[in-house]
């Protein structure tokens, strides 16, 4: 198949996805319009909207599949769907969270506020119901995004996130250190809780030792290399989910400490090892964790096997692949 991917690389999922459907025999082109700090290296092009417009003809031509991102098509307004639509084509929406979720369903769904997305509940729902006119079949990584979306499109499938396992050599927290290191990297420090940990690591002082690092502003390129020196990882606070950045620390061997929502949970493996943590019981867990080295090689192992298991790019572009065939 000829597939295009475009136009807005998340956490490298278009690149891993990319690399993963050519190891299998496939034409896929990533388009990348969004360009970061992050600056993610992978097997995409990273251009603008003017000189994708320029290839459009032959895009419309040759590609059986277009695989969109983060609620954004190759044009604005979505000026390009009624023709995509028009030659037959098929398409995917595959949304990332940030997209889709409305202030009133984070009310509803969540136990704490998270800071506004890129657009208004209004704008949300415009987009959703037009881009669903046109679009059957949107993808979402987990059953926390599933509900802002599942209404609107005919077909939803949950996708979990890529991870190019091999790529990272796992360095297990030693069972003789008693002096851990605690990182955490938030993008978006509202989103991820940051207040919440710096609160926590300022409760625990002075009852264990530890050192604490927190990374922002980085390229992911330099923060992998930081986290590999990591015992324990703190990623995400409120939102009730996992992110790329605990696919990355447990491929790497460690530990992991996020809030999961419950209903959340539920749907993910009964062997998911992120430990469950909250702002209210952070202080607690995270002493727990930095006075028992031999539990956080155990979650380090476990985490390992985990992405192994259930995020390798393989398993994942396989699954995709069977996504297409029904589209």
């Amino acid at each position: 198949m000829n597939i295009v991917h475009a136009p807005t690389e998340i956490a490298g999922q278009m690149g891993i996805i990319c690399k993963e459907l050519r190891k299998k025999g496939h034409h896929v082109a990533g388009y990348n319009c969004f360009h970061t700090y992050l600056n993610y290296k992978g097997d995409i092009i990273n251009t603008d909207a003017f000189e994708i417009l320029k290839e459009m003809e032959f895009l419309v031509k040759n590609t059986d599949i277009f695989h969109f991102h983060n609620a954004n098509t190759l044009m604005q307004d979505f000026a390009d769907l009624p023709l995509l639509k028009a030659n037959g084509k098929k398409m995917i929406m595959h949304h990332w969270g940030s997209d889709v979720r409305s202030e009133a369903m984070v009310k509803k769904l969540n136990p704490y506020p998270l800071p506004p997305t890129y657009y208004t509940d209004e704008e949300i729902h415009k987009q959703l119901t037009f881009l669903s006119q046109y679009i059957d079949t949107a993808i979402v990584q987990d059953y926390e995004t599933y509900p802002y979306v599942k209404d609107y499109y005919k077909n939803v499938f949950i996708l979990p996130l890529a991870c190019n396992v091999e790529e990272f050599e796992p360095a297990y927290p030693s069972v003789t250190n008693h002096h851990p290191v605690i990182i955490h990297a938030p993008t978006n420090r509202a989103f991820k809780g940051s207040d919440y940990v710096e609160a926590a690591m300022e409760q625990i002082q002075g009852k264990a030792p530890f050192t604490f690092k927190i990374l922002e502003k980085m390229s992911h390129e330099k923060a992998i290399a930081e986290y590999k020196n990591a015992d324990i990882i703190i990623d995400q606070l409120l939102c009730g989910t996992y992110g790329m950045f605990s696919v990355e620390a447990m491929a790497m061997g460690k530990p992991v400490v996020a809030f999961i929502r419950d209903d959340v949970r539920s749907k993910f493996p009964d062997e998911l090892p992120i430990v469950q943590a909250t702002p209210e019981t952070l202080a607690d867990v995270l002493l727990e964790l930095i006075q028992d080295p031999q539990r956080r090689y155990q979650l380090g192992v476990a985490g390992r096997k985990y992405v192994e298991t259930y995020h390798s790019g393989e398993k994942i572009a396989s699954e995709l692949l069977s996504i297409y065939q029904q589209l």
